[in-house]
């Protein structure tokens, strides 16, 4: 395939909004930078495509244990099926998080990085599409490669 043939992702690199850990409070167990890291690596993987093989033990603790009410779909495997897998499946993730209420005190929970996440999400509505992750692959095979993901033409 050409670099003619690759188009950009349709979300170009950072280009949804990043969380500071001004914009977090601290928890008993967590620190504001920590929930700040881990909200804009959940906000990188989003721009990145949503591939499940991206899908770190990291990324799988933020999403279960912090955000959205997620389960934990008993192990990261099991939990990048349900949400990962198919066009379908990542515009339903982008959805769940859309509508997810956020509900709790910042100091005793993450609802402060699920407001952001759901603040920046809602500028590109039309992530919560099918048709926005469509042809998403990467421009090469390497699975534990952090490179931009491409649009077969």
């Amino acid at each position: 395939m050409t670099s003619a043939a690759l188009q950009p992702h349709t979300l170009p690199p950072r280009t949804l909004t990043r969380l500071t850990s001004a914009d977090c409070m601290a928890t008993q167990w967590s620190t504001a930078q920590e929930k700040a890291d881990a909200g804009n690596r959940v906000l990188a993987f989003i721009e990145n495509g949503l591939h499940s093989d991206a899908f770190t033990n990291g990324l799988y603790r933020t999403c279960s244990q912090h955000l959205f009410g997620h389960i934990a779909h008993f192990n990261r495997a099991g939990f990048a099926d349900v949400w990962f897998t198919t066009p379908e499946d990542k515009a339903a993730f982008i959805r769940y998080a859309m509508n997810a209420s956020g509900l709790g005190d910042p100091a005793w929970t993450w609802s402060d990085v699920e407001q952001h996440l759901q603040d920046t999400l809602a500028d590109h509505p039309h992530l919560q599409e099918p048709s926005a992750w469509t042809g998403i692959t990467r421009p090469h095979g390497c699975p534990s490669c952090r490179c931009t993901p491409q649009t077969r033409a």
